[in-house]
């Protein structure tokens, strides 16, 4: 029994050390592309919450003290004050809410008076510092104006305070992001890599089986032998396959973005944040996403004799895939550029930051549409050229 044992176990090692594609694809470069893929995740995760070091944020002053103003006017600082009226507050909060400019600081009138004076006032003066902790620049605007003030609060003999509750903050919060603005932020980071894992991994189910586990059926064979184009075989071959594909990978994406709000502790309802034309751009790239998958899946399973080699074939593809649904993140922002959604893909998680960011853009979602399905009618044609190979298509 023990070398029976022994010689099935040497004969199926030969098996996978003799096939040097299938012993590449599947023991060596998962683990190359799963190394340099999380390097670059935690490099773009760290730089996705830092500011250029060149960048001069813009900070509206009410009531400015001439004091103050020394202190948040060295150069390095990188602040560039702009005196307002309380007129302007208003204007200057839907700004920041907006993501158009990054703070704004409301100081009370006669401020210096009172800190450099003999304190009599009958209520300690209150400094409001809003911002939106959903826009990295304006985080970053907000903790070093505060850490200057309370550096300057703790020279001082009388005090101030800095953000106490106000009518117009009562809990002292003086974030402008909503909900909405936090679910985006996250969502944008996060949805793009799973709606990518998800569509992937449900068209890597179905797709391998429909050609290469009919090749080792021995069924392909028979269907070339009819009269039908090989174009409208592979053709028909991608778009059933991607039918159901999308159905699965769509299901679970819905219960991902339902869930999401009570799993990062948000309330609100996702449904009101975002219109119905966001959910049909949304359905469209996750169509043509998953009919460029289908595609190069089925020309990698046309390639392989067996199923199990089709989907080790499609590992390295899973894993670039995954790697192309942080684009947000690797870019450090929602591109608006054309150019950046020529790319397979890569557009589509770019396309659903967008949609997730409220930044959609009708053209960039034409184009990330029209590029996937223009790649999988060229994955199309060469499968077409493959079942033209009988070479190919009866390899075993």
């Amino acid at each position: 029994m023990k070398s029976t044992v022994f010689t099935i176990f040497k004969k199926e090692c030969t098996r996978i050390i003799s096939d040097r594609k299938l012993f590449f694809t599947a023991v060596l470069l998962p683990g190359v592309l799963i190394f340099v893929m999380y390097n670059l995740m935690g490099t773009f995760m760290n730089n996705m919450f830092e500011v250029d070091d060149t960048y001069v944020y813009q900070v509206h002053a009410v009531n400015m003290p001439d004091s103050v103003a020394t202190l948040l006017s060295p150069e390095e600082l990188r602040l560039e004050i702009i005196n307002a009226n309380a007129a302007d507050v208003d204007r200057i909060k839907d700004d920041i809410l907006g993501r158009e400019t990054d703070l704004l600081v409301i100081f009370p009138p006669g401020f210096d008076a009172h800190v450099f004076g003999d304190g009599s006032a009958s209520v300690a003066p209150n400094i409001e510092i809003w911002s939106n902790s959903a826009r990295p620049e304006s985080q970053e605007a907000q903790r070093l104006v505060s850490s200057i003030l309370h550096g300057f609060h703790h020279s001082l003999t009388y005090i101030f305070h800095i953000n106490a509750p106000t009518a117009d903050a009562p809990d002292g919060n003086f974030d402008l992001a909503t909900d909405a603005d936090m679910f985006g932020m996250l969502m944008g980071f996060l949805i793009p890599m799973l709606f990518i894992m998800f569509i992937f991994q449900s068209c890597q189910a179905l797709a391998p089986e429909s050609i290469s586990g009919e090749k080792e059926r021995g069924t392909l064979g028979a269907l070339l032998v009819t009269p039908a184009r090989r174009s409208d075989m592979a053709l028909g071959k991608i778009l059933g396959t991607a039918l159901f594909s999308l159905l699965g990978g769509i299901g679970a994406m819905v219960g991902t973005i339902l869930a999401m709000p009570a799993f990062i502790g948000l309330e609100g309802n996702i449904l009101e944040w975002f219109s119905i034309m966001d959910f049909a751009l949304l359905m469209l790239v996750a169509l043509s996403t998953t009919l460029a998958f289908v595609g190069v899946l089925s020309v990698m399973s046309a390639y392989a004799k067996t199923v199990k080699e089709a989907t080790a074939y499609s590992m390295p593809i899973m894993l670039v895939s995954m790697l192309m649904g942080l684009g947000s993140t690797i870019l450090g922002r929602v591109p608006g550029e054309v150019h950046y959604y020529l790319i397979p893909v890569f557009n589509s998680a770019l396309s659903i930051s967008a949609v997730f960011g409220f930044e959609t853009s009708a053209v960039n979602m034409a184009v990330t549409a029209g590029v996937n399905l223009l790649f999988t009618v060229i994955c199309a044609v060469v499968l077409a050229k493959i079942f033209d190979s009988e070479k190919i298509v009866f390899d075993k």
